[in-house]
């Protein structure tokens, strides 16, 4: 047996230990093999030297229950409730869900309505550019004023690219943050 073997079927056999205190037994055990293999015994003999697994995780689960770190047992009833509960809760569950993709995805279609705002007002500066050289033989005026909107339109383009950017940069880099919080963490 390995030590990735022992460990797994220690971790098994904790499972209604609390995490916290199953996670220090590991750690207990994983150390005690390292130190054996640093002191040139094989990774082989350094388990055989341990206890079993079975009565590691005795002892483990008895000292645990007289710290109180063993996980409450739900009852019949309780497992009952869950089951039969499920038509109720289960399309609450599901509809949170949708809502908070759906509002996650509502704001990178905003970011996205910015970006082509932006690109649209970029494209009117050079229609302005454009309307310039058309209209300067036959109207003058006119041909200023094409212009004038179109610099204006470039403008606007570019005073609403920059903040799209800095948006969709900070939204990009709190995404991960947003998903970390929401992930329910699961006890193994």
């Amino acid at each position: 047996m390995t030590k990735t073997e022992y460990l797994k079927k220690l971790r098994r056999a904790l499972r209604q230990v609390k995490a916290e205190e199953r996670s220090k037994s590991l750690a207990y055990f994983g150390e005690v093999i390292d130190d054996r293999m640093e002191d040139g015994v094989s990774e082989q003999d350094a388990i055989n030297e341990l206890e079993s697994v079975e009565a590691a995780a005795e002892r483990i689960i008895a000292e645990a229950k007289a710290l109180g770190q063993i996980k409450p047992r739900r009852s019949l009833w309780e497992i009952a409730l869950i089951v039969l509960g499920f038509p109720l809760w289960f399309p609450l569950i599901l509809t949170i869900a949708v809502v908070v993709l759906t509002v996650y995805g509502l704001v990178w279609v905003i970011i996205a309505v910015l970006f082509v705002t932006a690109a649209v007002l970029g494209v009117s500066g050079i229609a302005g550019l454009i309307g310039l050289f058309m209209l300067l033989g036959s109207n003058t005026a006119a041909a200023f004023a094409a212009f004038g909107l179109g610099l204006a339109c470039a403008g606007l383009g570019v005073a609403v690219f920059i903040p799209a950017l800095y948006i969709a940069k900070a939204y990009a880099t709190a995404t991960p943050v947003m998903w970390n919080r929401l992930r329910v963490r699961k006890d193994y």
